[in-house]
């Protein structure tokens, strides 16, 4: 495998781990109330864990266009 898709498999397990501990640490903060109706805040940590997660959009190759098609310009 190469380097490329340990980080891609890297950054699922980061974003995984980053929230389980933000969701034991401020339980209170990813549930945030309903009555009143208001803005919910999102800490730092779990909005660095999103951020995270968007990692494999830039590192990802994009895929190989199928053989025997010709594009259209």
């Amino acid at each position: 495998m190469g380097v490329r898709a340990w980080l891609v498999a890297g950054s699922g397990a980061a974003v995984a781990v980053a929230m389980i501990w933000a969701g034991s640490a401020d339980p209170a903060a990813l549930h945030p109330g309903v009555v009143p109706l208001t803005a919910p805040v999102l800490p730092l940590w779990p909005a660095a864990a999103v951020l995270i997660g968007l990692l494999p959009a830039l590192v990802a190759p994009v895929p190989p266009s199928p053989t025997g098609i010709e594009e259209q310009v």
